[in-house]
């Protein structure tokens, strides 16, 4: 799913997206196709469906904020974003990466833990505070640190922040 208009690509670059059901709860998972950047709308509702540039957004800007991205950072981040547009393509190696981030974030119930008692934006922090490997590169992604070196190197927001 690219976060993108027909009319105006997006600055930040396509995403995926996934819903899935973790206890009986529909939830929707977004991995940036660059960076693996990711964050997880759990306990997800047909009114925040018809919402869904918004909640992403949110997402976006909250899950940053947790790990202390610049506000600046944060900004161009949600600047940048567009709108939402949905088409066919994929990439199966983002796709593996989206599956490995539902398995993650399943993971944190099987303790008994229920998903709406979880914090999304943390969930989502933790998401992105691991590695992923991409396919045709040797290195693993840190998926925080790699977004923020992304959002760094857009229009606007200075050569070297740190």
């Amino acid at each position: 799913m690219p976060a993108k208009s027909a009319n105006k690509p997006s600055l930040l670059g396509d995403w995926h997206a996934n819903i899935t059901t973790i206890q009986r709860r529909q939830c929707i998972v977004f991995t940036h196709d660059q960076t693996r950047f990711t964050v997880a709308l759990t306990g997800v509702t047909l009114k925040e469906i018809r919402q869904l540039d918004f909640w992403l957004t949110d997402m976006l800007a909250n899950t940053m904020l947790k790990m202390d991205y610049p506000e600046m950072l944060i900004q161009k981040a949600i600047d940048a974003i567009g709108e939402l547009s949905f088409d066919t393509d994929c990439s199966r190696s983002v796709q593996g990466t989206l599956r490995l981030m539902i398995q993650g974030l399943e993971s944190y119930t099987w303790d008994g833990t229920d998903i709406l008692d979880l914090g999304t934006y943390s969930l989502s922090r933790s998401l992105c505070d691991r590695p992923c490997t991409v396919k045709g590169q040797k290195e693993c992604l840190w998926p925080a640190k790699e977004m923020k070196v992304l959002l760094e190197r857009l229009p606007g927001t200075g050569d070297a922040i740190h």
